[in-house]
């Protein structure tokens, strides 16, 4: 299989070749100026492999958009739960999580079920998470501003330049240890705003398996799809 790719050369201080790949699949390799033809091909060859089996995993993740029919499944603290869809109109109209069972109660799930489960877990997001940063705070030493919960697609955390965290509420589907992680990713940004060595020497003190966790959100985030 030929790689198709776009080029960036750079003249600017980058001495690595590196590669990019989109969400549509779009391929593109970053090197700096002067490099030759030769050693981008080899470094696309080497590559190839693995660049296949992102790409396979993307389009696998596009073809299985939810469908909120009994007996999918859905992710919450990294574990995924049946879901069980019925109709009773007498009773309330929503979301319930019950003995490891999510049950839907909607007279067109196809249509209200993203909205049922995003409120669901955009509220287990705000519970679990204010407390996780008020534990990882008061151990660190460490008080954000504010904690808010955002629909952010891509970008699990952020720490503003005055020390408001925001998190996606889609973390909540994610091992609580790999929430953990972002929490206290995000919390040492009130101490070190740039992703610097001294940031990540930072993380290690407080979390030594903190690139395990990062590996895991890399590679598994792809199936939290609503």
């Amino acid at each position: 299989m030929n790689i198709n790719y776009t080029l960036k050369r750079s003249r600017k201080r980058r001495k690595t070749i590196s590669l990019q790949i989109s969400d549509n699949s779009e391929v593109t390799i970053c090197a700096p100026h002067f490099t030759p033809a030769g050693e981008i091909n080899r470094f696309v060859r080497e590559k190839q492999n693995w660049i296949q089996r992102t790409i396979q995993k993307q389009i696998s993740l596009r073809t299985k958009e939810k469908e909120y029919t009994t007996g999918e499944l859905f992710y919450y603290l990294g574990e995924s739960f049946p879901l069980e869809v019925f109709f009773e109109e007498n009773a309330r109209k929503g979301l319930v999580f019950w003995r490891d069972r999510f049950y839907l109660n909607s007279p067109d799930a196809a249509v209200d079920g993203m909205s049922f489960f995003v409120s669901w877990y955009k509220k287990k997001a705000r519970e679990h998470l204010t407390q996780r940063v008020d534990f990882f705070s008061r151990k660190l030493s460490l008080q954000p501003r504010q904690v808010k919960i955002t629909s952010a697609g891509k970008r699990w955390g952020s720490c503003s330049e005055d020390n408001n965290l925001s998190f996606s509420f889609r973390l909540i589907m994610a091992p609580p240890e790999v929430i953990d992680y972002v929490v206290v990713h995000e919390l040492m940004h009130i101490r070190e705003k740039s992703h610097s060595s001294r940031f990540w020497k930072l993380i290690e003190a407080v979390m030594p398996e903190y690139k395990i966790h990062r590996h895991w959100l890399k590679e598994e985030s792809g199936k939290f799809i609503l």
